[in-house]
């Protein structure tokens, strides 16, 4: 078993630091930006009116969250959310840990979560403070790599910050969801193989590739062609979205 207190050290030294690259890659790259779009559309389509973003880290998300609703986003650490308040600022931003968020139970109408889960100690503790906060009738929204993915089981192996998505997976997030107080539970698997992700990286690929029309294009044709290749149980990413329950 992974020692908690090891396993917050990894995550703090992964991830304390803001991380502008990132942020602009994921907002604006050439042939990237596209992706979270594509990604993050259905999600999107069920937000309402005030949201909460529980791990916000940079505001990569706000700022297409934003475009739905008011926002609120939470992040355990501070650089992250300076340079937040910095690039994304009609948003308002809380220091907190996911596990004891400082709001009123139903405060929120929609709670987003996004690749938070698996990098917790608690998942199950942190998704129940999530829904507390939700109104009834509110929209959980979530989104977490899948182990059985092939590029997501290699990234868990070489990044240790990473390891706990290993055991992610459609059937562990629709167990951990069916145990809230929550109905209308609808989970999805997007993403096939990610390689626009892989190819485009802002460290380790060539995100110059995505300002030619024709790398775009084939990069997105082979996303296509793996996709039906790929059975959808090992597809990179795992979408839910569900509604809180409303009291007889």
């Amino acid at each position: 078993m992974t020692d908690p207190k090891r396993q917050a050290e990894v995550q703090r030294r992964y991830f304390e630091e803001a991380d502008p690259e990132r942020f602009h890659w994921s907002v604006s790259g050439a042939g990237f930006a596209e992706t979270e779009d594509e990604l993050l559309a259905p999600l999107l389509a069920a937000v309402q009116d005030p949201c909460l973003e529980v791990g916000c880290g940079e505001g990569n998300n706000l700022t297409r969250l934003l475009s739905c609703a008011p926002c609120v986003g939470v992040d355990l650490f501070t650089k992250k959310l300076s340079f937040a308040a910095r690039e994304v600022p009609r948003a308002r931003l809380v220091t907190a840990d996911a596990s004891a968020l400082p709001f009123l139970d139903g405060a929120f109408a929609t709670v987003f979560i996004r690749d938070l889960l698996h990098h917790v100690p608690n998942p199950e503790a942190t998704l129940s403070e999530a829904v507390r906060v939700l109104r009834p009738g509110g929209s959980l929204c979530l989104l977490e790599p899948n182990g059985r993915n092939p590029l997501i089981r290699l990234q868990t192996r070489l990044v240790p910050a990473e390891a706990g998505a290993r055991r992610f997976g459609a059937d562990l997030i629709a167990g951990w969801l069916a145990a809230q107080p929550l109905v209308d539970v609808r989970i999805a698997a997007s993403q096939p193989f990610p390689l626009r992700r892989l190819v485009l990286h802002y460290r380790f690929g060539l995100p110059s590739l995505g300002r030619y029309r024709l790398a775009r294009q084939l990069l997105k044709a082979i996303e296509a062609l793996l996709g039906k290749l790929l059975p959808r149980s090992c597809w990179s990413c795992v979408t839910a979205i569900a509604r809180r329950r409303v009291p007889d």
